[in-house]
This record gives C-alpha cells, structure tokens and sequence, in this order.
C-alpha cells in the first residue's frame, strides 16, 4: 500500500526575518498604545441603573399570576397586574404593555427595580406615584411598607438562562465539530470581548483619541485571535499583517469619513445618555464600532486568502508567483462579492426596525439612508467593505511572496 504524504511549503528564513521585522514592531507599537491609553480609574466606575433613589435595588423575581382586570388602565393601554415574589419580598406590580404583548406568564423570571417606599426621595416619589415625603400615601401602598404595586418597576425579562443555554449550545457545537481548534477559537472571542470591556470602551469614555483607541484594541485583539486559533505559523502571521493593514485602512477611512459626514449627532436614546458624559464624543464611537464591525471579515477573508495562497502552493510547485497571485485572487474576487453582502446584510439585519419605519414614511428610501443613524450604517458598511477589498490583494501578495520564497517538500513513503 502506497500513499504520498504532503508537507506544505515552508517560508525562508530570510522570509521570516521579514515577516518578523515587520511583525514585532507592530507587536509593541500596540503593547505600547495600550499601556499609553489605559483608562483611568475613573472611566472604569460603573454606574447602577438603580441607583435611582436611596433604597432602590435592581433584582430578579418570579411571577406568580397575573391578573389582567386588576390593572385599571388595561382597556386603554394594556397594562397588566403581576403578582410577584423576589425571594426576599413580595407583591404586586403593573407590568406594561409591551411586556403584556410579548406573552408573559406565570414561572416567567423578570427584572425590576424595588422602591423602598418608606424613603423620601422625590425621585423615588415620581416613580411609584406617591409623595411620602409631603404626607402623600402611594397608589396601594399601605402604611406597614409591605410591597405593593408602587414598589416594583418593570425592567425586563431575565434571560440569563435561555442566553446562557444557547451560549452553551453553540460552544458544544464549536467544540464538537472543531475540536481543539474551536476550543482555542472560543477562547479568544472571550479574550476579545474582554479587550472591548476593559479597555477600549473605558478608554473611548475617558476620553482617549478614538481612532488610536479602536487600532490598537483591534490589532491587540487580532494578535489574540489568529494566533490561539490558528496557531504560530507563517501562514497565520501572513494573514496577520494583512488584517492589520486592512484595520488601519478602515481606521483612517472610518475617522475621515465620520468628520466629513458631520456623524456626531444625537439619534438614539443611548446616545442622548452618552452625550452627558464629559470628554466622550459621538463621532468617537461611530468609528470605534466602524472598526469592531469590521474585524470579523477582515479575520474571515485573510486567513482564508492565505491558506488558499498555501494550497495552490502545494498542489502546483512547478508554479510562478504571478501564477499563484493570480488563481489566489480569482479565489479572493470570490471573497469580497460575497462578503460585500454579506456585511450590507448584517447592518440591515441589526437596524431592520427602523428600516422598516423608513420605509413606511412618505421619505425617498434612499434620501433616508443619509439621515442620521442611517448614514452611520451607510459609512460604516461601505468603509468596512473598502477596508475588505484592500486587504484581500495585499494578503495574497504577502503570503505569495512568503510562500515562494522557500521550497515545497513531497515525499513518499512506503510502509
């Protein structure tokens, strides 16, 4: 029995020199951005959104029934009364309409705010209706302070567990299908989010420069990413250099395009809260997330375009570089017609209500998309895209130039 065993080509030393003379650099110019811009102590308080009024608590609680006819405002609006136990207290509140229309029920797990109505903060006064402090008493509370319908304000469902169900689900999956490669992949999203956590969007709210703040936690989180899922290897470093070539280009092109557009504005909710924080700038987090968006493609597209450079290096060693650039970039073309769409059809998928909203109004659809947070999904698609197709041909330069630059290794053995 015969079989031939294939190595892949392997990179010259002087091709590892380069790629390393190149790659550290790099390596500590984000090491450095990254200790230059570490937020302070301050940017990485948090604050408690229930942190309303003295005494007020953000908890969980069960519901135990609900009682539709006891909400007096039902027929207008569609509230709804929930008998609810916490574990520590229990009562009843008026759950909105919204939840009431999503098919609450009994068992359900919900977040709330607990009021304490015996304190006599105005603020809490405002919320439960009362007015204890002018000698007010609040609708059906009682004079024992026992939870009533004033005492809890609805937040939302708990999903900790349906969340953390599907979250393990798909890790079992990743695990199950990948093996150890999908373990070390895992592995590194966790690092990455936790890169987003800690630094860069304390850093962004502290009041660091957002375009330096979002290249160096992209690239510190592509050092992460490639290597522990891919392993060291010059195929992967290949694809490294590629994405972060692609990364700047789309930081650059992100911050132009932002301060061009004039995207600082207030559009949304969160952004209204944001605006109040000292330092922090909305033009500075439209090209952070330009820049978040993007890293998943360009990770995507570069690792793939090397390893396809590998391959045809090892199925055709007869082979030019020109030859090799050119069957890897019809591979490449391949790549960025497909992922194009796919980008455009991620952000039309996470703003589909308000598309829909658009395209209801008497508004021209495309004089809308240059309208507020429209236009930051238009920028960010298309800086996004041109930050993909720039990187696919210099990736597949890169890893052709590396991979031709040592000698493919066949040997055949014979058992």
């Amino acid at each position: 029995m015969h079989y031939i065993a294939e190595t892949l080509p392997r990179a010259s030393r002087q091709a590892w020199s380069v790629m390393l003379g190149m790659l550290i650099p790099l390596a500590v110019l984000s090491v450095v951005g990254l200790v230059w811009l570490w937020p302070s102590s301050a940017a990485t308080d948090r604050w408690d959104p229930a942190a309303l009024a003295e005494g007020a608590e953000f908890t969980s609680g069960t519901v135990e029934s609900i009682d539709l006819r006891a909400c007096p405002d039902y027929e207008s609006t569609g509230c709804g009364a929930i008998t609810l136990d916490t574990g520590e207290r229990s009562g009843t509140m008026y759950a909105p309409p919204e939840a009431i229309k999503t098919g609450i029920a009994a068992g359900d797990r919900i977040k709330v705010i607990v009021m304490d109505t015996a304190q006599t903060d105005p603020v809490a006064d405002a919320i439960t209706g009362g007015g204890q402090g002018s000698g007010e008493q609040a609708p059906g509370s009682d004079p024992t302070n026992e939870p009533t319908a004033a005492d809890f304000v609805f937040v939302d469902f708990d999903r900790t567990i349906s969340l953390g169900t599907l979250a393990f689900v798909y890790a079992a999956l990743v695990i199950l299908v990948a093996g150890l490669k999908g373990l070390r992949a895992l592995i590194g999203l966790a690092l990455a989010y936790a890169v987003m956590v800690w630094f860069m969007l304390p850093a962004v709210m502290d009041g660091k420069p957002a375009v330096l703040v979002g290249i160096t936690a992209a690239a510190v989180i592509m050092f992460i990413v490639l290597y522990l899922a891919h392993g060291f290897s010059a195929r992967t470093t290949t694809a490294l250099l590629g994405t972060l070539f692609g990364i700047l280009i789309t930081g650059v092109l992100g911050a132009l395009w932002t301060d061009w557009s004039k995207l600082a504005g207030i559009y949304t909710e969160e952004t209204y809260i944001l605006a109040w924080t000292d330092g922090l700038s909305m033009a500075d987090l439209v090209v952070c997330a330009i820049l978040i968006a993007g890293l998943g493609v360009l990770n995507d597209v570069t690792i793939t375009q090397a390893a396809a450079v590998w391959e045809l290096a090892a199925s055709r060693p007869e082979a030019s570089r020109r030859e090799i650039f050119t069957s890897a970039m019809r591979i490449g073309r391949d790549h960025i017609a497909s992922t194009v769409y796919t980008i455009a059809f991620a952000h039309a998928g996470g703003a589909l209500t308000v598309l829909l909203l658009v395209a209801a109004s008497s508004r021209p659809f495309l004089e809308s998309l240059t309208l507020g947070e429209q236009a930051i999904s238009v920028v960010s698609t298309l800086v996004t895209s041109i930050g993909l197709v720039i990187a696919i041909p210099a990736t597949t330069l890169i890893a052709v130039l590396v991979v031709r630059s040592g000698t493919s290794a066949y040997s055949a053995a014979e058992p």
